[in-house]
């Protein structure tokens, strides 16, 4: 593995950081999926606002992307 790629914290699929994936750890067929449990975008737009002041592969484990989780049309969170 080349030192810009990484495996998918979802899916485990090998993935090239910023080319088919992000910083987080997700690759993009993961984090474009509508099943996939976290609006990215919203975080990306409040991290570029200086809403949020970490982003990392341990963003996930670290809870900061719960906010960002997507909820079902009932109120239940999705996932």
């Amino acid at each position: 593995m080349e030192e810009n790629e990484d495996n998918c914290i979802w899916c485990g699929q090998e993935f090239t950081i910023g080319e088919d994936g992000n910083e987080l750890g997700f690759c993009m067929e993961c984090s474009k999926n509508p099943a996939f449990p976290y609006d990215l975008d919203a975080y990306y737009r409040d991290y570029d606002e200086g809403k949020v002041v970490f982003k990392g592969f341990d963003t996930l484990g670290r809870g900061i992307l719960e906010p960002y989780r997507k909820t079902r049309k009932g109120g239940g969170i999705d996932g």
